[in-house]
């Protein structure tokens, strides 16, 4: 077997032990991931996992750092023209891609449904991920606007976003919170419209 041929090979069965553990946390939750359980989803020797990963934390750092595993600023703020875009609808754009980007995320909402009680790799590098973007969307949006006196930006920012991501997070089990419906598009349509008035009131 050549050495490029083997190159591919190996790339491929690192792809397929990922795209298992990503279908193993959706269907049975972080808890259930072990190496073993991994080698069967994966249809592979288990050794080939200490091989290419090292352990189950060096499998949960790799996934980690897959491109989709959570936002990028550009996702949120691609087209958005500080020029023409005034603050408060920039923020309600921006909270309404990151609804939609979480919502189809779902190996993402079982690891943030699992954050809470379970401090795995892949939880962790969830948070530094997670930390690290919103930083960087502070960043992009002190860079582009000026927010007006007195309002704190980033601790109204903190509880939208979370508010938004607690409640992706339980719809992936409940369909009513409160009172609302929290399961279908038309459910979020509601949301986010409630989003947009909080949005212009404080930033009005």
């Amino acid at each position: 077997m050549s050495e490029a041929r083997s190159g591919r090979d190996a790339e491929a069965m690192r792809k397929r032990i990922l795209v298992a553990v990503g279908k193993m946390i959706v269907r049975d939750g972080l808890a259930a991931v072990g190496i073993n359980a991994l080698a069967r989803e994966a249809r592979c020797d288990k050794v080939l996992i200490y091989r290419y990963f090292g352990n189950l934390e060096g499998v949960y750092e790799a996934f980690a750092g897959r491109s989709d595993f959570w936002w990028t600023v550009e996702e949120l703020t691609a087209g958005i023209d500080p020029k023409r875009t005034s603050l408060a609808e920039a923020g309600k754009l921006i909270l309404r891609r990151n609804a939609l980007a979480i919502r189809a995320r779902p190996v993402t909402l079982a690891v943030l449904a699992a954050e809470p009680t379970e401090r795995t790799a892949l939880v962790v590098a969830l948070e530094t991920i997670r930390e690290k973007r919103a930083l960087e969307l502070g960043r992009w949006l002190g860079e582009h606007y000026r927010v007006p006196e007195g309002v704190d930006l980033a601790a109204v920012s903190l509880m939208l976003f979370a508010g938004l991501t607690y409640l992706a997070m339980r719809a992936r089990t409940i369909r009513v919170m409160n009172g609302v419906l929290i399961k279908t598009d038309k459910d979020w349509e509601r949301i986010l419209d409630a989003v947009d008035h909080i949005v212009d009131g404080v930033l009005a």
